[in-house]
């Protein structure tokens, strides 16, 4: 009697469904999401926002309550509210926000290469270009999600108690979201770089911990020993700070406007190309 070989299903259309790389995306901020990393982080933030927000309504309060008209001078030297104000919205404790993404970012890849799980994602429909993608889009997202309430709430309260003569600028957004945009991606692509060269998510977070702040004191002791002020766009943490006074137009930035343009670029497409280059194939089966 003949054997006949079963019958095979009709292969699946790869066409439907999303595109793998915001599925990888989803599936991160998902477990993200399920480890609640960010609650001590979140509170912490919220404290911080709530203080900026303070200020702006104590500032309309200054302004508007003559039985508080005598703290008006001594409120002017505290309460700036020039190009400098509008740049410290984003600056909500720079340190601790590059930290959150140390901690979360360091495993992104490094998770992948401990569990081996490149090779099964390589075999279905993604590509390396997806995975990549993918892991930038999950690192750069992250830290301009956390930045996004400090550049918008405290633009909506000053339009609502004080309109165009709030102490935010009306125009505050537009300048402030690409700063926001050019710090996450260069946060997210040391991540993601950093991360690549490690083997193990504890390792990954000392790879990201450890190439900002060596890039910090190389460029702080150069910077120091030879008087080279341009030196400091090797900081990654100056630059994510001096791109929001860039954009608003404070007088003396931390870093010029082409040192802080080559050391993001230097950054970016650096740490971009060694994540491209450990996310190939070829290392997914080593």
């Amino acid at each position: 009697m003949p054997i006949y070989a079963p019958t095979l299903p009709p292969a699946p259309d790869l066409t439907l469904g999303q595109p793998p790389a915001l599925v990888l995306m989803r599936f991160d901020f998902t477990r993200l999401w399920r480890q609640k990393i960010g609650r001590f982080f979140g509170f912490t933030f919220l404290l911080l926002l709530l203080w900026k927000v303070a200020r702006i309504y104590l500032d309309h309060l200054l302004h508007t309550n003559q039985a508080l008209k005598p703290m008006q001078d001594f409120a002017k030297t505290i309460l700036t509210q020039g190009a400098a104000f509008q740049a410290d919205l984003l600056n909500p404790a720079s340190y601790l926000l590059w930290f959150l993404v140390a901690l979360v970012g360091g495993g992104l890849v490094a998770r992948d290469t401990l569990y081996r799980v490149r090779p099964l994602m390589y075999a279905h429909p993604v590509t390396p270009r997806d995975y990549l993608l993918a892991k930038l889009g999950f690192a750069s997202l992250l830290p301009f999600l956390i930045l996004l309430p400090f550049a918008l709430l405290p633009w909506l309260m000053s339009l609502l108690l004080a309109g165009a003569q709030g102490p935010v600028w009306v125009t505050a957004p537009l300048r402030l979201l690409p700063a926001m945009a050019i710090s996450s991606v260069l946060m997210g692509s040391l991540a993601v770089g950093a991360s690549s060269m490690a083997a193990t998510p504890r390792a990954g977070v000392g790879w990201v911990l450890g190439l900002v702040l060596g890039a910090s004191t190389l460029a702080s002791m150069i910077h120091g020993l030879a008087g080279l002020p341009a030196v400091d766009a090797l900081n990654p943490i100056l630059l994510a700070e001096t791109w929001p006074q860039l954009l608003v137009g404070v007088e003396r930035p931390l870093v010029a406007w082409l040192p802080a343009v080559l050391g993001t670029a230097f950054h970016i497409g650096l740490w971009t190309w060694v994540a491209a280059r450990r996310t190939r194939p070829s290392e997914a089966v080593i």
